[in-house]
């Protein structure tokens, strides 16, 4: 509620400060056609932004599903990567657990024929 007291006092305060000028003469000496020459350049001006807007709206909106169809793409492309580290991993540590039996075998085999000699 104080919050707005204080806007309305606030906007009191800028109404009474508020000047209302009167045009200049001279753009009505000239009976008004540079007004209405002004008023539409302006106006095409504006049109011309507006079409640039909505084409770079238009372009913003194509941008960015193409940056989340990349998106799901990376995430793809990271989740099988990740899969197939794994999966070399996994292998890695497969062959090295054979290596190792291999090898206990080996020096078990060798103790083996260093009695029977």
């Amino acid at each position: 509620a104080s919050v707005a007291v204080a806007v309305a006092v606030l906007g009191a305060g800028f109404a009474n400060q508020t000047e209302v000028k009167a045009a200049d003469r001279q753009s009505v000496s000239n009976g008004g056609s540079v007004s209405i020459d002004r008023y539409n350049e302006l106006s095409g001006e504006y049109n011309k932004l507006l079409d640039q807007n909505g084409n770079l709206l238009d372009e913003n909106e194509i941008l960015r599903e193409k940056q989340d169809k990349n998106q799901v793409e990376r995430e793809k492309l990271e989740l099988e990567y990740l899969r197939k580290s794994d999966k070399e991993y996994k292998e890695h540590q497969q062959y090295r657990q054979e290596q190792e039996e291999r090898q206990k075998n080996q020096e078990q085999l060798e103790r083996k024929y260093q009695r029977e000699v």
